[in-house]
């Protein structure tokens, strides 16, 4: 029943998150939509915080489910490195951005756990990088270095403030560096 009750406090606040922000939001508007009282919350929650903090680990589990599941396919690598981003793609935008920009700007830790998260979730771009080059389906070039390079990137561009100053979504900044990446990549016999 305490788990019942806990993801139905996470996923009402996703949605509200999600339309508002972290900073637009209140325990005593999120106790209402629940039908509970503040005090309530507590039992289940320490604050606003730890609440944000499970939204994006129901997140974070849902990408490590789906790294896994794929890193476990013999399919071309490739197809496997597209599937996992349009995965990771479909889940961030169920993450509304200014969600991701209040997390960013007032909870730089939990911020830091999502990079550290993407960063180690991305060492699957190595180990498929390198069978693709092995058959043939990508440039002979070293996968740690390009795997760094891409992690760079996607740490630096992909995030709520970039794509904001440039007008764009992280959904499209994603799908831009991630075609820049695999066009550039691929041996003409692909």
């Amino acid at each position: 029943m305490k788990d019942s009750i806990r993801l139905r406090i996470v996923q009402e606040a996703a949605d509200l998150f999600n339309a508002k922000g972290y900073r637009g939001v209140t325990l005593s508007e999120l106790a209402t939509r629940l039908g509970m009282s503040k005090k309530t919350l507590y039992l289940y929650f320490s604050g606003k915080e730890e609440i944000a903090e499970a939204v994006l680990e129901t997140f974070l589990k849902t990408i490590t489910l789906l790294v896994k599941g794929q890193m476990q396919s013999s399919d071309h690598p490739l197809d496997i490195f597209e599937r996992v981003f349009m995965g990771i793609r479909g889940e961030i935008a169920k993450l509304h951005p200014l969600f991701l920009n209040d997390i960013q700007t007032y909870i730089p830790d939990l911020w830091a756990k999502l990079e550290a998260f993407r960063s180690a979730q991305l060492t699957f771009i190595e180990q498929l990088l390198k069978r693709a080059m092995q058959e043939g389906h990508i440039r002979n070039v070293n996968p740690k270095l390009l795997t760094a390079i891409m992690l760079e990137s996607i740490e630096r561009m992909a995030r709520p403030d970039v794509a904001a100053k440039y007008g764009v979504t992280m959904v499209e900044m994603g799908e831009t560096l991630f075609g820049l990446f695999m066009h550039g990549l691929r041996t003409d016999s692909c």
